[in-house]
């Protein structure tokens, strides 16, 4: 039972942890799709300015126009927080426009957007790599572009909105997801764009190196758990893609943050558990000690009894009840059953002759004989009363008790115990034997009053011998 409420407690804190872990995936995956949500729309914004940008400038009108009022036509209502730059290249690279100024100098021909629309005019919206910005010394941004084209199709340069890393850490910045997990937006080349917590600048890996980062570029989204190549620390990684760009948003709690209540309840279940346990398996250790001294008392009181102070053998109601049953089951089968009754010779004047005390020693005397001579499971010896004993033989035909009975007959008679005091003097014993079968005689009584004749024979024949019951059908004498 206590193994039982510890398997219980166990299938059951298990259960719970997968629950924890569980709601911590749907939370992420919540947090998660809202993120990339507010990304895919800032993207599609971008796309929009960029598309009308494009549009804007193939129009002869505008071309026409005077070169500051066309760059405020088309720059200075492009303020929203997150745009840092916007501006239009040559086929060269330079800076033909922005949103800074009417003119620059600057060359972008070595960035990887202007390299990518330059080798493919079927790029579509293309999302640089994080990099310094030249117009803002430090500050750090990625580009959307979208490729200009000449009327006659060929690469006429680069349209560019420029979106500050600072609006993707804002962004990040919002989300709580525990005292050791991250948020972070990656790029499917392994490179960090954002990260929160910020991670320094020794400790930034690319993630590319990681054995699980084909999960995130080999899926649109998914789930898995997995220790961090740059901390160490084993976060639950639920990541979705920005749809149309090689952006993916990461919402990673550590699993010590999720599972820490669900720590707190296994501590507090698993010691009540082991304390009921360690409770009912110490009353049940106790119960079983008291059961056991109950029993051993209980059977000490039926040995006492069911045994005779003085010689050790059963006595009177023990004899009885052997009898009963041992003639019950003979009454079952094919086999016997055979009874001796043995009888101290002359024992009143030995008693006074040599005392009671030392009677009482022939007595044990006696019984030791018997003993050793009945020594079958299921044989009973015992004191039927005063110097009387009777010898309970199951499963032995009249050979056998006679046997038995002239071999306990020749100790009493040659044998010469000592005690303390000296040598006892010797005395002899008569024996009546009786076998029964199955119905033969009828009852119980009967086969022990045959062997209680057979003893008065042997008494009547000179004593010290020993008489079966089919060998004598003397009527019954009491003798001393």
């Amino acid at each position: 039972m206590a193994l039982g409420v510890m398997a219980i407690s166990l299938v059951t804190l298990l259960a719970s942890r997968d629950a924890a872990v569980e709601h911590a995936h749907e939370t992420s995956r919540n947090v998660t799709a809202v993120l990339v949500s507010n990304i895919a729309r800032t993207i599609e914004t971008s796309d929009n300015s960029l598309r009308a940008l494009i549009a804007a400038l193939d129009k002869p009108a505008v071309q026409a126009l005077d070169p500051d009022l066309r760059h405020e036509l088309l720059f200075d209502r492009t303020a929203a927080e997150y745009v840092t730059g916007m501006g239009v290249t040559d086929n060269k690279g330079r800076l033909i426009d922005g949103c800074c100024s009417s003119s620059h100098i600057w060359d972008f021909s070595d960035r990887d957007y202007f390299i990518a629309h330059r080798q493919s005019a079927n790029v579509g919206l293309y999302v640089s790599s994080v990099y310094r910005a030249r117009s803002r010394p430090g500050a750090q941004s990625i580009a959307m572009t979208r490729r200009v084209s000449q009327p006659d199709g060929s690469f006429g340069g680069v349209a560019i909105v420029a979106i500050d890393v600072e609006y993707f850490k804002r962004l990040l910045a919002k989300l709580n997801v525990g005292p050791n997990g991250i948020t972070a937006i990656v790029r499917t080349d392994g490179t960090l764009v954002a990260r929160n917590p910020p991670i320094s600048q020794a400790r930034l890996v690319n993630l590319g190196n990681s054995p699980t980062f084909p999960r995130m570029v080999n899926h649109d989204s998914g789930f898995y758990s997995a220790p961090s190549i740059s901390d160490g620390v084993l976060r639950l990684y639920t990541f979705q893609r920005v749809p149309g760009t090689p952006l993916i948003a990461v919402v990673a709690p550590a699993e010590i943050d999720v599972l820490s209540s669900w720590k707190r309840l296994s501590w507090i279940v698993g010691v009540s558990a082991s304390s009921v346990s360690l409770a009912f398996c110490t009353v049940v250790w106790l119960l079983a000690f008291a059961l056991r001294d109950h029993a051993k008392t209980q059977v000490l009181l039926t040995e006492l009894t069911q045994t005779d102070p003085l010689t050790g053998l059963r006595n009177r109601r023990a004899l009885d009840e052997v009898l009963e049953n041992e003639w019950r089951r003979l009454q079952r089968g094919d086999g016997s059953l055979s009874l001796l009754f043995v009888d101290a010779d002359n024992f009143k004047q030995y008693n006074d002759r040599h005392g009671h005390a030392q009677g009482d020693i022939a007595l044990k005397h006696l019984a030791e004989c018997i003993n050793r001579h009945v020594r079958r499971h299921g044989d009973l010896a015992a004191r039927y009363g005063g110097e009387e004993f009777v010898v309970v033989l199951p499963d032995t035909d009249k050979t056998g008790a006679a046997q038995i009975a002239e071999a306990i007959r020749q100790e009493v008679e040659h044998g010469r115990p000592t005690v303390p005091s000296g040598a006892i003097p010797p005395f002899t014993v008569s024996i009546g034997c009786a076998t029964g079968r199955r119905s033969l005689p009828s009852s119980l009584d009967e086969l022990t009053n045959s062997a209680d004749l057979a003893l008065y024979a042997a008494k009547r024949s000179g004593r010290n011998a020993v008489v079966s019951a089919d060998d004598t059908a003397a009527s019954p004498q009491p003798q001393n």
